[in-house]
């Protein structure tokens, strides 16, 4: 017959409970690379995510895209076929009147605008104002570029373009200051 002996524990897995000293001693370089790994991604993923996108810039570009391309606009309109000549102005058009018109806004203080047509010697012709009041009220601030609460940021366009007065077009310049408030 085959006698087994009786299981016998080693001495060594009888008093192990942890990690030693010495063990613990060989983990630390591993933990401090898994810390700077942890804070090298921290640092990375912070520096190129970026939360708060200005889009001022982009107000800009909408408000010279609807001034310029606009059919009830300044911009002169074939009343037979309907087509917006962009770059040609209508003078009959280039008032507070038809600006305020072409952009309904359901608030009060929004994007404001000064647009300065000048003929081919630059001799400043008409001048119309997109929210007439909030640009005169905002355009000390943003000329003085004061930050804060309740200011403004001034924003230029120039560009040549055409003016037709009385069937005639005639070559001029546009100058657009646009005030966006804070």
């Amino acid at each position: 017959m085959n006698m087994r002996k009786p299981y016998k524990k080693s001495y060594r897995t009888l008093g192990k409970k942890g990690l030693g000293a010495a063990e613990l001693l060989e983990h630390i370089p591993y933990i401090l690379l898994t810390i700077a790994v942890l804070i090298g991604i921290f640092v990375l993923v912070n520096t190129h995510v970026n939360l708060s996108v200005n889009i001022k810039p982009l107000q800009v570009e909408v408000l010279f895209n609807r001034i310029m391309y606009s059919p009830n606009s300044i911009m002169y309109t074939d009343n037979i076929t309907g087509v917006v000549y962009p770059g040609v102005i209508d003078f009959d058009k280039f008032t507070n009147t038809t600006l305020d018109n072409a952009m309904k806004y359901s608030y009060e203080k929004h994007i404001s605008a000064k647009l300065e047509l000048y003929d081919k010697e630059k001799q400043l012709i008409k001048t119309a104002y997109l929210n007439n009041v909030w640009y005169n009220r905002l355009e000390p601030l943003a000329s003085a570029r004061i930050k804060g609460p309740g200011s403004a940021r001034m924003y230029y366009k120039s560009l040549p373009v055409v003016y037709r007065e009385n069937n005639v077009n005639q070559p001029g310049f546009l100058r657009i200051s646009i005030i966006i408030p804070t």
